[in-house]
C-alpha cells in the first residue's frame, strides 16, 4: 500500500482571539474559513495547487457548501480537519470534512460540491479535471469508499425531524 493521496489531517489550525464572537466561542464564519483552508490543502494533494492552476488555467468553484456546527470551539484550541472524497465525476467532486479538537471531539462537519473551471477563455466555464487530477480523485475515493457515508452527508436543510 502506497502513500495516501490525502494527508491526515488535512490541516491543523489554532483558534485565534479575533475569531471569537459575542457568545464567547468561535464565530460561524471562521468555521467556514478553517474548512476553506483545509479544502485548499486537499486540492493541493489532488494536483490543483497554485502552480498547476496557473499553468492550466483551471481552478475550482464551490457550488454547494454546508457546515454542520456540533460543538463550540474556543480561543487557543487547536483544530484538526480530516477530509475525504465522497463522490466525483469528470468535472465535479463532492467532499466531506470533519473538524476535531485535540481530544478527538468533533466540532463541525462540512460537505462541499466543487466544479473544475477553465478560466482561459472570455468567461469561466465548467471543464473536465486534468487526467492526473482525475486519477488522484479516483484513488482518494477508492481509498476511503469502504468507510460508511457520514450520517449528515447529502442532507438538505429542514425544520422537520427525520426518522
Amino acid at each position: 500500500m502506497g502513500t495516501p493521496v490525502l494527508p491526515n489531517p488535512l490541516n491543523t489550525m489554532p483558534v485565534q482571539k479575533d475569531w471569537i464572537d459575542y457568545n464567547g466561542h468561535m464565530n460561524d464564519a471562521y468555521y467556514a474559513l478553517v474548512f476553506s483552508r483545509s479544502l485548499d490543502r486537499m486540492m493541493e494533494a489532488l494536483g490543483l495547487d497554485t502552480h498547476d492552476r496557473t499553468r492550466d488555467s483551471l481552478t475550482i468553484y464551490t457550488l454547494t457548501l454546508t457546515v454542520h456546527y456540533l460543538r463550540e470551539a474556543h480561543e487557543g484550541e487547536t483544530l484538526f480537519v480530516e477530509g475525504r472524497v465522497l463522490d466525483h465525476d469528470e468535472k465535479r467532486v463532492r467532499v466531506w470534512m470533519s473538524m476535531r479538537r485535540e481530544n478527538g471531539e468533533e466540532c463541525a462537519q462540512s460537505e462541499q460540491v466543487l466544479l473544475c473551471v477553465d478560466q482561459s477563455g472570455d468567461k469561466p466555464r465548467g471543464a473536465p479535471f486534468p487526467p492526473a487530477v482525475l486519477a488522484r480523485l479516483r484513488e482518494a475515493h477508492r481509498a476511503q469508499q469502504h468507510e460508511p457515508t457520514p450520517a449528515a452527508a447529502g442532507r438538505g436543510i429542514s425544520l422537520q425531524k427525520r426518522s
